[in-house]
């Protein structure tokens, strides 16, 4: 076999490898170009509504929860925290007379620092030891809230942090409002797609959307009071339901004291197939 008669070989069985390499790659590339189409029709064709719904069940607390302190200050530290437990001791007593049980009167926490005065030269002038010690009670017999905190402030105490008012059934009322948050979802997106002239079918997707679990209106709201008792906003862009139990003055006999309502809140986002 002479060198041309090779040569023209060669040059054959490369042709049809490369032939055979163009009719694969045309055939995948084809198969690529049927499968984006066949998706793109199935998007087109999924077509959904999202919306969020959200509901406040308004209830009477039935506990309030004080945190508080009292904080001293002397030369020597160990009278610094002998002037301190004298006052967390009758604190204690009160509650005992009031007929708060022990575990409910529990200690939030202690720090002992060292106080000092600084001149504009940079000068520091030790003014003794601070001791401040943090309490926090739950009162469950809320027609005693007055008598509670008027004593508290007669014993010592010296800074009331925060005063919340709670519901011990928050399950069943999260649980409540859940139910009337999708309910309110699902009566916005009918009206929605009826507006558009189609109709809603099936949920297929759903969501709760975390939120703090209470919300509060502030018995102190006219005085300025603002923290945790504060007013959160509903987003306005949910349908809102408020179902609001008889607000009856449960267990407060005191002309003086009305612990408002607790909102409890649930948001609720919910995606369904539009037909």
């Amino acid at each position: 076999m002479n060198t041309k008669s090779i040569r023209s070989k060669s040059i054959l069985v490369v042709s049809m490898l490369l032939l055979v390499m163009f009719i694969f790659t045309t055939t995948c590339f084809a198969e690529d170009i049927v499968s984006n189409q066949e998706a793109s029709s199935n998007q087109a064709t999924t077509r959904v509504l999202s919306v969020t719904g959200s509901a406040d069940v308004m209830v009477i607390p039935d506990e309030v929860v004080f945190t508080l302190a009292v904080e001293t200050t002397n030369m020597d530290i160990a009278k610094a925290k002998s002037e301190n437990d004298v006052s967390i001791k009758k604190i204690k007593k009160i509650a005992e007379e009031l007929k708060i049980e022990a575990k409910y009167v529990v200690t939030d926490y202690i720090s002992v620092n060292p106080k000092y005065t600084y001149t504009n030269n940079g000068e520091s002038t030790f003014n003794g030891y601070i001791i401040h010690r943090g309490l926090v009670i739950t009162l469950k017999d809320l027609a005693r809230f007055d008598e509670l905190f008027t004593k508290i402030l007669d014993s010592g105490a010296n800074y009331i942090r925060n005063v919340q008012f709670r519901t011990t059934q928050l399950r069943k009322y999260k649980d409540e409002a859940r139910a009337l948050a999708i309910k309110a979802a699902k009566e916005k997106a009918v009206a929605l797609a009826k507006e558009l002239g189609q109709t809603i079918g099936k949920a297929n997707m759903i969501q709760e959307i975390q939120e703090d679990a209470y919300s509060y209106y502030s018995p102190f709201s006219s005085g300025g009071y603002s923290g945790a008792n504060s007013v959160s906003n509903v987003n306005a862009f949910s349908n809102t339901i408020v179902n609001a139990p008889g607000a009856s003055s449960q267990g407060t006999n005191s002309d003086d004291f009305s612990p408002g309502q607790i909102k409890v809140s649930a948001r609720i986002s919910v995606t369904f197939d539009l037909n």
